[in-house]
């Protein structure tokens, strides 16, 4: 009668009798060689540095748009006489003027087992719902991390010359993968240069 192995149940430690109380044991030692995998410290972190948000140092689309908003509340202004909306159109150019001259910070990501590091902040795997990483060669090459908090947008992370699949291969063992959509907001903050 053959005999049938059951791969599913763990195998159990085999001891042998010891010949001599003076010579080590080495069967042991090795059979727990065997059954414990050794942590490589470089497989289970993953860590570069990114800057904190999309940066084009050229703002074609922003001076337009801060224009628009400014003729718009010239003409409402002058027009209709509108000062509350004009005042808001007005403020509003200020912001991206403002926003559009600040330059991106260096931030140190960590990825390992219990989540993603942002510099000091932390994002533990289980506040978050899935993970997607978006690589176009020569285009946009970025982490987004969806949170399971349903008023926070997600979490995006420039990946510069991080290996993707390296990522990914360490990101799959705690996160569901699923394809984020990028928002209108992205669009738009892309083309203004943010």
């Amino acid at each position: 009668m053959p005999k049938i192995l059951d791969l599913r149940k763990k195998s159990a430690k085999i001891i042998q009798p010891r010949h001599n109380s003076a010579e080590p044991d080495l069967s042991k030692a090795k059979l727990e060689e065997k059954t414990e995998p050794k942590k490589e410290p470089g497989k289970l972190q993953i860590s570069w540095e990114a800057p904190s948000f999309y940066y084009n140092p050229q703002k074609r689309y922003l001076s337009l748009s801060v224009a628009a908003l400014l003729a718009g509340a010239i003409a409402l202004l002058i027009f209709r006489y509108d000062t509350l909306t004009s005042l808001f159109l007005i403020l509003s150019s200020l912001v991206l003027i403002l926003y559009g001259k600040q330059k991106p910070t260096m931030s140190k990501i960590t990825v390992d087992q219990s989540g993603v590091g942002i510099d000091d902040g932390k994002h533990y795997y289980k506040e978050l719902k899935s993970f997607w990483i978006e690589y176009n060669p020569g285009g946009t090459k970025e982490l987004s991390l969806e949170s399971v908090k349903w008023y926070m947008p997600y979490i995006k992370v420039m990946l510069n010359e991080q290996n993707p699949i390296e990522l990914r291969s360490l990101i799959i063992n705690f996160l569901p993968e699923k394809e984020h959509e990028i928002s209108l907001v992205d669009h738009v903050g892309r083309k203004l240069g943010f």
